[in-house]
C-alpha cells in the first residue's frame, strides 16, 4: 500500500512539473513591456511562419509614446536590415545596417537639426574605412579612417587638406 501511494505522489510530482503549454501563436502587434504609466515601451509585430509566430519588426518607445528605435527582425528575432533611431521630437537621430544582431553595413547619424552629423561603415561590430563628419549647418568637417584589425584611427585634418588644395600641393 505504501508503495502504490508513494508511486502515486512521484507519478503527481512529474506532471504537476510538466509545464508543455502549447506554444502561443500570435499574428500582428503585441506589446512586450510597458511603462508604469501604462505606455508601451516595445512592441513587436508577428507573422506565422512555417506554423510559427516569428517576430519580424519591434518598436521601442519613448515614455510619452514618440518612437525611440524601430526595425526589421530576422529569423531568429534578431535585428536585420536597417534600423532607425529618432530623437524625442521625432526627427531621425540615426540610421544603420545589422545583419543576425551584429552591426554591419552602412550607418549615419543626425544633428538634432536633421542634417547629418556623420556616416561611415561597420564590418562585424567595428567602425572600418572612412568616415566623414559634418558641422552642424550640414558642412562637411573632417575625415576618419578606422582599421579594425590594427585597432587605429586616423584623423585628417581638413584645414591642412584644404590649405593643401589650395596651394596645389
Amino acid at each position: 500500500m505504501n508503495r502504490i501511494i508513494l508511486f502515486l505522489m512521484i507519478a503527481a510530482m512529474f506532471t504537476a512539473c510538466n509545464n508543455s503549454t502549447p506554444e502561443k501563436k500570435i499574428v500582428g502587434k503585441e506589446v512586450i513591456s510597458s511603462y508604469a504609466n501604462g505606455t508601451p515601451q516595445i512592441e513587436r509585430n508577428y507573422e506565422m511562419v512555417d506554423g510559427k509566430s516569428l517576430a519580424t519588426y519591434e518598436w521601442e518607445y519613448y515614455e510619452d509614446g514618440n518612437v525611440v528605435k524601430e526595425g526589421p527582425l530576422g529569423a531568429n528575432e534578431r535585428r536585420d536590415g536597417e534600423w532607425k533611431s529618432y530623437y524625442r521630437d521625432g526627427v531621425l537621430w540615426s540610421k544603420g545596417d545589422y545583419n543576425n544582431g551584429i552591426r554591419e553595413g552602412k550607418t549615419v547619424t543626425y544633428h538634432a537639426n536633421g542634417k547629418k552629423y556623420y556616416e561611415g561603415q561597420f564590418v562585424k561590430a567595428q567602425k572600418s574605412g572612412m568616415w566623414k563628419f559634418y558641422k552642424e549647418n550640414g558642412d562637411f568637417d573632417y575625415e576618419m579612417h578606422f582599421d579594425p584589425e590594427k585597432k587605429i584611427q586616423t584623423t585628417v585634418d581638413t584645414k591642412k587638406l584644404e590649405e593643401r588644395q589650395k596651394s596645389g600641393k
